[in-house]
């Protein structure tokens, strides 16, 4: 069946939602061990936003929308869009653009599109090279292109659902619109960018404060009843799983492409990552090379447990230290002492907070990812860590 370009542009009054979705089969026991298999290349892509049409463009929609059904079209990656620098004449090949964090893939197809003198001109054409200053396609332009036309990423897509049209007169259309991708969906996993510890990475990314971050610590509990004598409950791996949510409001491209290698890394659940509670867990009232003395806060009276002996020492400077608690002591009841296993050369003043550091995994294999302009501009993007039993994962 013929493939239909969709020409319809999102309408921007709430964003686009782009939802990546990797698949992992997570085998757990009882005591919190995990063997984290990733059963997807790629993550499945979709992108869901509302159209708003009338006239001409709405006739058109809608007799397309009749015809492909549940078959493929060509669908252009708004959020990707980037611009043509300079005019290009007929039988140009080479498209001068910024292609870096794009999603132009070398085989797949590109749309330039612009309007000139009222009426809106496009062309559909084949890539055969991408690199960081141009395109570069298999056929020429028939048609002439001034500076600053858009040009977008062509991918294959379905819609999910059939959308249901809301029509407010006899030419005023609004729908709710859903595609998935239907192609391999590959980009860089490289987080060269992130230091290492312990031999994984650490997360270095602040979030957004703007709004409450919801934390909690899970536990694998069972409980027998039989309905009549008093319950039972079993704490089987004895240990707290910390969970905490975590929101990114980036505002450029280079941002959201560091967020994007990050989660390609992570494949879903199935890769660890440290990442720090990102609240102030300890206050220094001295420091002594590998000793530091601390307000009491009740650590000693719960001892170092899984999860809980790694911390993150960030300066004033804002240089970050990561270290690890080898023994902790009570001084009196206003002091606790933490022995770590390297020395830090710094004074109590030139520390501003003290985290502690947890071997996470993402809690789902789904990453939202609302733009509220394209990649160039604002998107929030929201997940959840979990903690895992870093003692169990080859370190």
């Amino acid at each position: 069946m013929k493939k239909f370009l969709w020409q319809v542009e999102p309408d921007w009054t709430n964003g686009i939602t782009e939802t990546l979705e990797w698949k992992t089969d997570i085998l757990q026991s009882y005591s919190g061990a995990e063997q984290r298999i990733a059963r997807r290349l790629s993550p499945r892509r979709t992108f869901e936003f509302s159209i708003l049409i009338n006239g001409n463009e709405r006739a058109r929609f809608e007799n397309k929308l009749a015809y492909v059904g549940g078959n493929s079209w060509y669908f252009p990656i708004f959020t990707d869009v980037t611009y043509l620098e300079t005019n290009v004449d007929l039988n140009t090949t080479v498209l001068p653009c910024n292609t870096t964090g794009r999603d132009f893939v070398i085989g797949n197809k590109v749309l330039i599109k612009s309007e000139m003198n009222n009426i809106n001109q496009f062309a559909l054409l084949e890539v055969v090279d991408v690199n960081e200053n141009s395109i570069t396609l298999i056929n020429p332009l028939k048609l002439r292109f001034n500076a600053g036309a858009c040009i977008y990423p062509v991918r294959l897509a379905v819609l999910t659902d059939v959308p249901k049209l809301t029509h407010y007169n006899d030419d005023l259309l609004s729908a709710q619109i859903r595609f998935r991708i239907s192609e391999h969906n590959a980009f860089s996993n490289d987080i060269s960018y992130l230091p290492i510890y312990r031999h994984f990475p650490v997360l270095t990314m602040y979030p957004d404060w703007s709004e409450s971050l919801k934390g909690q610590y899970e536990r694998f509990l069972i409980e027998l009843d039989n309905g009549s004598s008093i319950p039972t409950r079993l704490d089987t791996a004895k240990l707290p799983f910390w969970v905490q949510e975590f929101r990114w409001f980036v505002t450029d491209r280079t941002e959201q492409m560091l967020l994007r290698k990050l989660f390609y890394y992570l494949t879903g659940s199935q890769k660890c990552i440290w990442v720090s509670t990102q609240i102030s867990d300890f206050n220094v009232i001295a420091v002594n090379g590998q000793i530091l003395d601390i307000e009491n806060v009740g650590f000693y009276e719960i001892g170092l447990m899984p999860g809980r002996k790694d911390v993150v020492i960030t300066l004033c400077n804002g240089d970050v230290l990561y270290r690890r608690i080898e023994t902790v002591a009570a001084v009196s009841d206003e002091i606790e002492r933490l022995l770590l296993n390297d020395s830090i050369n710094v004074n109590a003043e030139d520390i501003l907070s003290v985290s502690f550091l947890t071997l996470c995994r993402l809690d789902s294999d789904s990453v939202s990812w609302e733009h509220v302009t394209d990649a160039d501009g604002l998107a929030n993007i929201t997940c959840s860590f979990r903690g895992i039993r870093d003692e169990l994962e080859s370190i």
